[in-house]
């Protein structure tokens, strides 16, 4: 039976492994393996939220899990930082086990430093008082409060209140106070969810850049597709209690292990097709498979994303296949163009334009796609992937 803070047992995690040696003290990790769970499972009563979570996050990555409401991600990271005690599973650290089936070592011990989603700043305290809460008084201690308002850009406001700083400013100011404990684990739980879009993109720029300076390893739940693809090297996809897919950014949106989870990471256009080795022929003409070879004439799913889809007035004469504009929502820095196919059997299409091109409704058009595209055999009738939930409200906690 191993204790709280021991190494782990690489048998301990199925087929995740981590390095037998172990840091001297939870003070001092020496591991480079970061953060792993396995098998995590969490019910609050009859209701079951997590179902066997799988997850590692290599040492000083920053890593988002991303999922609907619901879906079990906030649950999963307050287990990480030991807010919660998994009901089966391991969490692990470096090599060092925090939680498993019989001990549980406690949050204040495990060095993890927590961004909640609104802050909760202390408001009787100034903007040095909340950073420097967790702080023991010591030679030095300014000069550190000070570095950390640097590295999050907050030099000068020392003395404010959180009632003086604007919701960005009080989301770095939380932050602050997480690294002022030199954590090894930063957990973000939807930090940026209460700050409009135009400050979002700025203040998550500058938290990623502040927690890759510390060189901790950092969690981020969200269920933004956005903000996990732009701020993480790895992103890990939440559904019904387990993790569906983990990748690189790139990746889960270029590779999806399914069409369900295609469509959840981004606007998606789905279309049948039959594969022939490396290409396969749809209504949209024939098209290079990013995945290598298929089976010769096997029916697939091909995943078409917006912005691969080239639109031309049919008056220019190109190749492509013929179509006509629905509608046209227009973003400033694009527009998404929906389409209908000559082909009245086809779906729909959704393409991404940019630039001053102009498509009013009916306008008659060609299509083209352009580079490679990934697909899947198409299940029997009746076999479906199985559905990622819609964003709904809270069932319960995750």
């Amino acid at each position: 039976m191993s204790e709280p803070g021991a190494p782990i047992a690489p048998d301990r995690i199925g087929s995740t492994s981590v390095p037998a040696a172990a840091p001297a003290s939870l003070a001092a990790p020496t591991a480079t393996e970061g953060l792993t769970a396995a098998d995590l499972h969490k019910a609050f009563g009859d209701h079951p939220v997590l179902r066997g979570v799988d997850l590692t996050v290599p040492d000083g990555a920053f890593a988002a899990v991303l999922g609907a409401s619901g879906s079990g991600k906030t649950t999963l990271l307050r287990i990480l930082a030991g807010f919660e005690r998994p009901d089966r599973g391991v969490v692990a650290v470096g090599g060092v086990i925090l939680d498993d089936d019989h001990h549980h070592l406690r949050a204040e011990r495990r060095r993890v430093g927590y961004v909640p989603q609104e802050g909760s700043l202390f408001p009787h305290l100034t903007v040095e008082g909340n950073v420097g809460f967790g702080l023991r008084v010591r030679e030095g201690r300014e000069a550190e409060i000070a570095e950390l308002l640097e590295r999050v850009g907050l030099s000068g406001l020392g003395r404010r209140y959180p009632h003086e700083l604007s919701g960005g400013q009080q989301q770095r100011v939380a932050l602050a106070r997480a690294l002022a404990v030199r954590p090894r684990i930063v957990l973000l739980d939807e930090p940026f969810a209460s700050l409009d879009a135009g400050l979002r993109a700025t203040v998550r720029a500058d938290v990623r850049a502040a927690v890759r300076r510390s060189g901790a390893t950092a969690v981020l739940v969200t269920h933004d597709q956005d903000e996990a693809l732009s701020i993480a090297d790895l992103v890990a996809v939440i559904r019904d209690g387990v993790v569906a897919q983990v990748a690189p950014p790139r990746d889960l949106y270029e590779s999806p292990v399914d069409p369900d989870l295609a469509r959840f990471v981004g606007e998606a256009n789905l279309i049948e097709g039959i594969s022939y080795g490396s290409a396969a022929e749809t209504p949209l003409g024939w098209l290079e498979l990013r995945d290598g070879h298929r089976p010769a004439r096997q029916q697939v799913t091909v995943l078409v994303r917006p912005e691969q889809l080239r639109v031309a007035a049919s008056a220019g004469g190109g190749p492509g296949v013929a179509a006509r504009v629905v509608e046209t929502g227009f973003h400033g820095h694009d527009a998404l163009v929906r389409l209908v196919m000559e082909d009245a059997a086809a779906s729909p299409m959704v393409a991404r334009v940019v630039g001053g091109m102009r498509l009013e409704a009916g306008a008659q058009v060609t299509l083209k796609v352009t580079g490679p595209v990934h697909c899947w055999p198409t299940p029997p009738a009746g076999d479906a992937s199985p559905d990622l939930p819609a964003a709904q409200p809270d069932a319960g906690p995750g």
